[in-house]
């Protein structure tokens, strides 16, 4: 019933985008180039947050921020040295990318901080992030307590938390479109997330 009713509301909230306003991915995403594109050319991940720059044709205009090491440009992050991934890209694509700010982090890897503008189809997209942390916490709990006692989210790194997650969720009925839900979930709740990085929720 919960699930019925959070699909009853991403499709509500779908219907009344308006450009300005920030929104948060419910599932991966295909990103596109432009809005008449049908290749494509990026993944945006379910709990990453994107401003809405346009929504007048049948995809929408975004903007996402994140950090990529300086030279890598397929691969954005939520915080710069976690491998949470906000949006990862084909080498082959050309988006719009603004940078932000650099700097160089303690093992001297210099990061850039970069807005990304691409274009996504206008399902899933969501106001709340509260909902989508609220389902996947119910899925890892009611799954991954059934063979032990579930792992507090803190237990693991950010970097730990992926290869931890897929060892179990085989044996779980967790279905393969929530896997990465998840696991964003576990990520940005991990013990090496500081508040200062937590979505409010």
């Amino acid at each position: 019933m919960k699930k019925s009713f959070l699909l009853l509301s991403t499709s509500l909230f779908c219907a009344c985008l308006h450009a300005s306003e920030t929104m948060y991915a419910g599932s991966v995403k295909n990103l596109y180039e432009s809005q008449d594109s049908t290749s494509k050319k990026g993944r945006l991940l379910p709990t990453s947050k994107v401003k809405v720059l346009d929504n007048t044709g049948e995809k929408v205009k975004i903007q996402l921020e994140g950090y990529r090491k300086s030279g890598t440009s397929n691969a954005i992050y939520f915080v710069q040295g976690k491998r949470i991934l906000v949006a990862g890209l084909s080498k082959s694509g050309k988006f719009e990318v603004e940078v932000l700010s650099t700097n160089k982090d303690e093992k001297n890897v210099t990061w850039e901080k970069v807005a990304l503008t691409a274009y996504t189809k206008k399902d899933n997209l969501v106001k709340e992030l509260s909902p989508l942390y609220t389902q996947a916490q119910e899925l890892y709990k009611n799954n991954c307590s059934i063979c032990h006692p579930a792992h507090p989210e803190h237990e693991f790194t950010a970097n730990q938390w992926p290869s931890m997650f897929k060892a179990m969720v085989n044996r779980t009925a967790i279905e393969k479109k929530d896997w990465y839900l998840v696991t964003q979930y576990l990520q940005k709740h991990a013990k090496d997330i500081k508040g200062e990085h937590h979505e409010k929720h």
